[in-house]
């Protein structure tokens, strides 16, 4: 993925709306302001799983008895940002084998665990608290064990002076949608064709992340047998 500087990012949707002129030099506050902004907009992004990156495996030791595991900037494991979900988990079981551990996100499920047993690392709950979200195993690990965790990618907030790497098409969403949320900073106005160009990029890199459920339609009076679903994407029947 490409590094791109912030303050291209921050030029270019100042640039956009008109708001800064060829060759001029942006003021400190400005860029500031619109740096904020920008920074609002990737929080808002890393509480949505469609704006994820990309899914990462992260490997960890467990430390022996502790329960909770931390996961996150200053955590018993270190990751830039603290996942708003844990998608995968499983535990070493030999070379390149793992066993898997079914992950929970029901406080209440985790509260009707009345004996942990040690060593045992089949289940355990997640709690996306700040600024580390803390992982409770059912069983408390005995001995140091590896842990392979797969969780989704944001973007973390930056500074002016820091640049972000951006998978493909994450630019031109993240520059359009700063100009959606700088025109009234500027009391300025987004043309009909900016809005269109900025949600189209945003669906493109949702897209990614999108995940479509299968559907029958067996018994509905559609077409299709058992087995067959309506793929939009394609404009057509498949069948599995």
């Amino acid at each position: 993925m490409p590094l791109v500087p912030a303050l291209t990012i921050i030029r270019n949707a100042m640039k956009g709306i008109g708001a800064l002129g060829s060759g001029e030099t942006m003021k400190a506050s400005d860029a500031a302001d619109v740096c904020d902004a920008m920074n609002l907009i990737l929080d808002d992004w890393g509480a949505d799983p469609q704006a994820s990156v990309a899914e990462v495996f992260s490997t960890f030791v467990t430390t022996p008895s502790l329960n909770p595991h931390t996961i996150g900037p200053t955590g018993t494991w270190v990751l830039p940002v603290r996942p708003a979900h844990i998608d995968g988990l499983a535990w070493q079981v030999g070379v390149g084998m793992f066993s898997p551990i079914t992950v929970h996100d029901d406080p209440g499920w985790w509260l009707g665990q009345s004996v942990l047993n040690p060593g045992l690392l089949t289940q355990a709950f997640y709690n996306p608290s700040v600024p580390n979200g803390e992982l409770y195993f059912t069983g408390l690990p005995a001995s140091a064990t590896t842990v392979r965790v797969m969780t989704r990618t944001a973007l973390a907030a930056v500074l002016q002076t820091a640049s972000i790497n951006l998978a493909p098409g994450y630019q031109s969403a993240l520059e359009l949608t700063l100009m959606e949320a700088i025109v009234d900073l500027f009391h300025l106005t987004l043309t009909a064709n900016q809005v269109a160009r900025a949600g189209k990029a945003r669906a493109r890199i949702f897209a990614n992340n999108l995940v479509v459920p299968s559907l029958s339609t067996v018994g509905l009076g559609l077409p299709g047998t058992r087995g067959s679903w309506w793929d939009y994407r394609t404009g057509s029947w498949r069948t599995r």
